[in-house]
């Protein structure tokens, strides 16, 4: 058998410290003990005077090799980004261009995604003439540097594995972090995929609002059986179908978002087919020159992804569906006659924008008492009651919107002063809201329960029955309102726990 292992000559002084493990592990894939001693090494010279030019977007480069058996493509294996990139050194040291080496920049330490694209092109064009050539990843870096095994470097890896590709060297990777989002090898041993949409959903929106600025990329649902005038909901004791719910996930596409998403969208499209649910993408529009103090009217905005990316999809055959301008509008306008139809009823209660309004805070989809994550069972449940808003006097609402973290609840329309408006506003807004499973919902709306509202953590009722008091206690929390606090969810909470208080004559806090 003989082995070819093709490397470009711009990344050879760095990949030959890794190419024989990487080689010997992708056979080891297909059971093959192989001698790394008997690979052959083939340099594909590229042109340019310099590294960064050899490495150019436009040319044939990507950060792979490729690994050849009696002359036949085999095995293409792409590899994570290098702060310790010994090409560049070397050219530096020379004097040719100056390079940073093991510099700290999270992007330049084993950043799988960066670049991504051009791997996968390598991989589909190769498969059109050889189609059974295999796919791996390998990971550098793995001991010299946290960011490997960091939070949002392990979720890259799980959706790799969720749309069908694995790491070579994912044994030397800590899943520590992850731990903290409810994920432990142990007990997915041997594929680190994601189990569920939702799931995979909640991990996005976890890390994506860690930056105290960052506005987090979050799913919206339009639910097309909901309806404002009978305002059904999950009340029912039915298990929910979700397959009627729209899930639209609205992201950014800043920059290396371009990359990151590429890889989210494929993986949430992988999840949503494999559990039938309707799924489009909206793109959000940002300014990237206004970032970097560039005067404002010269800002740009980011608002769809570079051809190379949607070309991408089309070789991958992932069909993905994007939301009209005209849907957009028609949400809107769905939103503006739910609130007329709710006036007209005088009932304040919608939970679809209410759920939705959640959503876009960045509350995961899980049970914030007992961790549960099982979409059908999940409701939204009020901190301040809708009961309690509806029968609330004016001067009560006036005095709960005038506080600072309140006031721009309120939009300036044609609404504003009405006092219907101020109610619907707040039983419908984000920070009045968090998910529980229906168990912990019911027992929630019985006041077998409350949550402070300095911390979030949980009280109970001391004269409960063992049997609830044991549940209550058996599942508490794996997840903490704490994570979700905020000035406006204090208040709606001050309220729901002042209510439970006067209610309740005996209750102690866990």
């Amino acid at each position: 058998m003989k082995i070819v292992v093709k490397i470009f000559n711009c990344n050879y002084e760095t990949y030959k410290n890794y190419y024989k493990d990487a080689v010997k592990r992708a056979f080891k894939k297909d059971g093959f003990d192989i001698n790394p001693q008997d690979i052959e090494i083939v340099i594909d010279e590229l042109p340019g005077d310099t590294i960064q030019s050899q490495r150019a977007p436009s040319g044939r480069h990507s950060r792979t090799i490729t690994v050849l058996v009696n002359d036949i493509p085999t095995y293409i294996i792409g590899f994570s980004n290098t702060g310790f990139d010994e090409d560049r050194k070397i050219e530096s040291d020379k004097g040719i261009k100056p390079y940073k080496y093991g510099n700290d920049d999270y992007h330049s330490n084993s950043y799988i995604c960066q670049g991504i694209n051009k791997i996968f092109d390598l991989y589909y064009d190769t498969k059109l003439e050889y189609p059974n050539v295999k796919l791996f990843f390998y990971l550098l870096d793995v001991k010299k540097a946290s960011y490997p095994h960091n939070l949002s470097n392990t979720i890259s890896y799980r959706e790799l594995y969720t749309v069908g590709f694995e790491i070579l060297n994912i044994d030397q990777i800590s899943f520590e972090e992850f731990k903290q989002l409810g994920f432990s090898v142990e007990e997915n041993v041997g594929n680190y995929a994601y189990i569920s949409f939702n799931k995979f959903a909640n991990d996005l929106t976890s890390i994506s609002k860690k930056g105290p600025d960052n506005v987090p990329a979050y799913i919206k649902c339009i639910d097309n059986k909901f309806d404002i005038e009978s305002n059904n909901d999950e009340y029912s004791e039915e298990f929910r179908d979700l397959t009627e719910l729209e899930y639209i996930y609205t992201f950014k596409t800043l920059g290396a978002q371009t990359y990151d998403n590429f890889l989210i969208m494929w993986t949430l499209n992988t999840l949503a087919e494999k559990e039938n649910k309707n799924l489009k993408f909206v793109f959000s529009k940002e300014k990237y020159n206004f970032r970097l103090g560039q005067p404002p009217e010269d800002a740009k905005f980011t608002e769809s992804f570079p051809v190379t990316i949607t070309n991408l999809f089309q070789k991958i055959g992932v069909n993905i569906k994007y939301e009209s301008g005209d849907e957009v509008r028609q949400q809107l306008d769905r939103e503006l006659n739910q609130y007329k139809t709710a006036k007209e009823k005088n009932e304040i209660r919608n939970q679809e924008l209410f759920k939705n309004n959640m959503r876009a805070k960045g509350l995961e989809t899980k049970c914030y008492l007992c961790g549960c994550e099982v979409e059908e069972i999940l409701e939204a449940a009020h901190l301040w009651g809708v009961a309690e808003i509806k029968n609330a006097s004016l001067n009560k609402l006036n005095m709960i919107l005038s506080k600072d973290c309140m006031r721009d609840l309120i939009e300036e329309c044609d609404h504003t002063n009405e006092l219907f408006y101020k109610k619907y506003v707040l039983a419908n807004s984000g920070d009045n809201g968090v998910w529980l499973c229906s168990n912990h919902h019911e027992l929630f709306d019985r006041n077998y329960y409350c949550f402070d509202s300095e911390y979030g953590k949980v009280i109970i009722k001391k004269d409960s029955n063992e049997i609830v008091k044991n549940y209550l206690l058996s599942s508490e929390p794996n997840c903490s309102m704490n994570s979700i606090m905020t000035n406006k969810t204090k208040s709606f909470l001050e309220e729901r726990e002042n209510l439970f208080k006067n209610t309740v004559l005996e209750y102690e806090t866990l």
